[in-house]
């Protein structure tokens, strides 16, 4: 993105979230100890980096009159790829368990038809015998991507240069529905489930949004050094690990120690404190987007041959083959696969393109507002 050497801290602590993601997941569906019961609030904190990322690498560009076409097609060719080899993965664990053990399997229609839509990255809309209202069986966190890809459409068709003060509105409204659906719900573990819609797009909308927000203030925000730098990889570590099991804390993480860890981390952007963090930061998208299905089959493995591995801290032990899988895919599948289609596709959709009849001018006509590149710093 242009820019990106002045964020370096972002790549790692989007790397440090994603390894947060990942433990929290052997604890809760790997069979291991739960260390980060509040380790999904990571999600929370992608967003974040996605509304800042998003806005830093495109915003200028559709301003300039860059196509929603060819916006859409970057971000497909940017995301899709590990999500949908993480829904072929974990749609056939998924058909291995509706043979190897159908009492505890949706019925094996169900099980097909969930596989279908998780692999176009599309929701499960029913209740399924064994997964209940999951809306991505096949690979959970596919239900942020397909949030995150859905907020990316919405924020370059009717968002994108709009002034700052519409972007602090969806913010404000974003978090009031996160306080009525947590409070509601008691905890904001939302947005995975069909019946937690509404938490779910209240997460996005709000990480989303104050990503967004700090990149219109991020030149109001003083030039740090790595001390501070430190400070906001430990926070996030600190707010992220505390075994506080209320609902009220974690409306506090995510209102407001994440978006001040945010702002800190921009601030510090271009200190980098962790060794091995640029790598780190490169592996946390595949990591995401693969581990749960890996975990789930390492899982299921050893409950196949009778290894009892409940609470037990050799399961921590997948931290590293899961990191190298994530390598392996980046290196030979990802970043080959979305090169191939780059060339492919995107020259087309440049080269096509009329910038008087960008769309995005067409729904700045339709919503009563012009363009406002004064509002886009470079």
């Amino acid at each position: 993105m242009p820019g990106h050497d002045r964020y370096r801290l972002l790549d790692e602590l989007r790397g440090i979230a994603a390894l947060v993601v990942l433990v929290f997941h052997i604890g809760t569906r790997g069979g291991g100890p739960v260390l980060l019961p509040n380790g999904f609030l990571a999600v929370d904190f992608f967003f974040m980096l996605s509304g800042f990322v998003i806005a830093e690498a495109y915003e200028a560009r559709i301003l300039a009159g860059m196509r929603f076409s060819g916006f859409a097609a970057r971000r497909l060719i940017r995301m899709a790829p590990i999500a949908m080899l993480g829904a072929a993965l974990g749609g056939a664990y998924l058909l291995a368990r509706a043979f190897a053990a159908p009492l505890r399997s949706d019925t094996l229609g169900e099980v097909l038809a969930g596989n279908l839509l998780n692999l176009l990255i599309l929701p499960k809309f029913w209740q399924g015998r064994a997964t209940g209202w999951e809306m991505f069986p096949a690979n959970g966190p596919l239900w942020s991507l397909f949030f995150e890809i859905a907020m990316n459409l919405v924020w370059a068709a009717f968002l994108a240069g709009r002034g700052t003060r519409v972007i602090a509105l969806v913010v404000a409204a974003s978090a009031a529905l996160l306080l009525v659906c947590g409070l509601r719900a008691g905890t904001l573990h939302l947005g995975w489930e069909i019946t937690s819609l509404a938490g779910g797009t209240a997460r996005v909308g709000f990480g989303f949004g104050v990503g967004l927000l700090l990149h219109r203030l991020r030149g109001q925000l003083p030039v740090m050094d790595w001390r501070a730098a430190a400070i906001a990889l430990i926070a996030l570590l600190y707010f992220l690990m505390l075994p506080v099991a209320a609902v009220l804390w974690e409306l506090a993480v995510v209102l407001v120690c994440l978006p001040a860890i945010m702002a800190l981390a921009i601030a510090a952007g271009h200190a980098a404190v962790l060794p091995g963090g640029a790598l780190l930061g490169r592996l946390s998208y595949p990591l995401y987007g693969l581990h749960l299905p890996l975990i789930a089959m390492a899982s299921g493995m050893l409950k196949y041959g009778g290894t009892v591995g409940g609470g037990h801290w050799s399961s921590m032990l997948l931290v590293l083959p899961l990191l190298a899988a994530a390598w392996a895919a980046l290196t030979w599948f990802d970043e080959p696969l979305r090169a191939r289609l780059a060339a492919r596709w995107l020259p087309g959709i440049d080269s096509t393109r009329p910038a008087e009849r960008s769309p995005f001018s067409r729904a700045e006509r339709l919503l009563g507002h012009g363009p406002r590149t004064e509002l886009v710093r470079n």
